[in-house]
């Protein structure tokens, strides 16, 4: 059998890693959302994960699932609390405006408009706010923003987001019979397999790369995130190699020559301290010689009067 048919970067065997994956990050995906409230950092995990697919990679579904599942749990149970909440709420009043004239008088119609664009801002948070959260590190202000803004600006994308999450739903609502069926689905792979296809998306959306890098004569895709570690690794390798060899051209231009000149002033230096170390000690030699002649002076002086002396006695 051919090597090729079991290598990584085959097309079907990437294929059929990356539809295991897809499957494996649904069941996580599924069970972290049995409690409702992990839903946003569910769906940021989910995204994180889709994403890395998009971009080439293989990822270690697990671990990369619940790392970011922890690192976006604050801001992604906040977000989803909040686009609950408010989506609820303006879901409510426009049942309120269409369905039930009891609530609301026909004067008042003109209110679905305000409330139609704030549901539309909602949306365009649930679509774009979840991912952000998953690639980029930013506050939970500039997210909204941003997941505005992003929405704004590629329309064409918004619409098929848009499209992609209402299809099960209006499939449901067309055939009735698929119910069972869809929610089967749902469970064991629609749930991630809708997010992939959004990831599809999104990844032009945010200009995430995919860029590929030959590698020891082999090709392999990398995203554009890993491929800038990967530049600034080598730039740092690089860097320090400089470094080694500007220390290295220093290490060469301090010449032998310089050294002796070193030595040389070092050992003069040295014949200085020498030659007045003696000449203290011929200084001190000097001093204690006149002390020496002086007090030999002394004592002939001495002698000379005691001479003296015995000399006028005798007389």
């Amino acid at each position: 059998m051919n090597e090729s048919t079991f290598n990584s970067n085959n097309p079907a065997m990437r294929f059929l890693t990356n539809l295991f994956n897809i499957f494996w990050v649904n069941l996580l995906f599924f069970f972290t959302c049995i409690p409702i409230i992990t839903i946003g950092p569910s769906l940021c995990a989910l995204y994180r994960v889709c994403l890395k697919i998009i971009s080439g990679e293989d990822p270690m579904v697990y671990n990369e699932y619940f790392r970011e599942f922890k690192n976006s749990f604050k801001k992604g149970t906040l977000l989803w609390i909040v686009v609950l909440l408010l989506g609820g709420l303006f879901a409510f009043e426009l049942y309120g405006i269409y369905f039930r004239d009891d609530l609301i008088s026909g004067s008042l119609d003109w209110l679905q408009y305000p409330v139609w664009a704030m549901l539309l801002i909602v949306v365009q948070v649930f679509l774009y706010g979840f991912a952000l959260l998953a690639v980029f590190e930013n506050s939970f202000k500039n997210t909204i923003i941003n997941s505005i803004l992003l929405s704004i600006k590629h329309i064409p994308i918004t619409i098929l987001l848009i499209a992609v999450w209402l299809f099960t739903p209006l499939l449901v609502n067309t055939f009735p019979q698929t119910f069972y069926g869809v929610v089967g689905c749902e469970i064991f792979f629609n749930l991630a397999l809708r997010v992939y296809i959004c990831s599809v998306f999104l990844h032009k959306a945010f200009d995430l790369k995919k860029i590929k890098v030959t590698k020891g004569g082999v090709v392999y895709e990398q995203s554009y995130d890993d491929l800038i570690e990967y530049v600034d690794e080598n730039d740092k390798d690089s860097s320090e190699d400089s470094s080694d060899e500007d220390d290295d051209e220093d290490d060469e231009e301090y010449e032998p020559d310089e050294l002796d000149d070193v030595d040389e002033d070092e050992d003069e230096d040295d014949d200085s301290d020498e030659d007045e170390e003696d000449d203290e000690e011929d200084e001190s030699d000097d001093d204690d010689e006149s002390e020496d002649d002086e007090e030999s002076d002394d004592e002939e002086e001495d002698e000379d009067e005691e001479s003296s002396s015995d000399d006028s006695e005798e007389d």
